[in-house]
């Protein structure tokens, strides 16, 4: 055989064993990937939270400040302790006279009606401050002439009650004893005196306020279901 023919022959026969080989091996599956330390073992992510949120409309508690009454306003007759500190010649129990004034050592008379007790003490601080190196000054109420109701007319137990913390008629009316028989409960009045000062002189106003006790008893007209002030008088007709 010439050596031409045998070196094709050669070729050939390589060719075919090549591509049986290629046939008969399956195919290589590429090695799954190795996690990362960072992923072993990781937990499922978690569902993000809802955010809190304070629930909207609430009302405000009894005792938050924007659901109480009025800073209280020194009226005469009113009992105020003063207290300065260090100074126990100064510091005594002063009663507020009916023309408005209270005595102060070393000051004479101050007029004290229609101011709140911080405000007195801050006077004082500064009037005593030309007689004492730094005065420290604190006014108390010890006894309020004022802080009292009146309940009067066709009511079980009419009179005076004290004025401890926010009261409204309703609860007024409880406290008396609620109504006689006869009472005309739509024609119930609140009498107020609204005090004012002008030129260290004291002005008193009276106002009155119609009330039907029916009609808040029935949940309706609950605006006249007024929280009470100092010396008001409700009357029952």
């Amino acid at each position: 055989m010439a050596p031409a023919l045998l070196t094709v022959l050669v070729l050939a026969v390589s060719s075919l064993t090549t591509e049986a080989l290629a046939q008969a091996t399956p195919p290589r599956q590429a090695a799954p990937a190795q996690p990362t330390p960072s992923q072993e073992k990781r937990p499922p992510a978690a569902a993000a939270a809802p955010e809190t949120q304070a629930p909207a409309g609430e009302f405000l508690s009894p005792y938050d400040r924007d659901a109480l009454t009025p800073e209280y306003r020194i009226a005469p007759g009113d009992v105020l302790q003063v207290f300065v500190w260090r100074e126990p010649e100064l510091s005594r129990d002063v009663r507020v006279r009916p023309d408005g004034f209270m005595t102060v050592p070393l000051l004479g008379d101050l007029f004290a009606v229609a101011k709140t007790t911080k405000g007195l003490a801050a006077e004082l601080t500064q009037q005593l401050s030309r007689f004492v190196n730094g005065p420290v000054v604190t006014v108390t109420l010890a006894d309020s002439s004022t802080l009292r109701f009146y309940v009067v007319g066709e009511v079980n137990k009419p009179g005076e009650f004290p004025l401890v913390g926010r009261t409204t008629v309703m609860q007024a009316l409880a406290l008396a004893g609620g109504f006689r028989e006869y009472a005309k409960t739509e024609e119930v009045k609140l009498l107020r005196q609204e005090l004012s000062v002008t030129g260290g002189r004291t002005k008193t106003r009276e106002i009155v306020l119609p009330l039907n006790y029916k009609a808040i008893a029935q949940g309706q007209n609950l605006h006249q279901n007024f929280a009470l002030k100092p010396g008001d008088v409700i009357v029952v007709p």
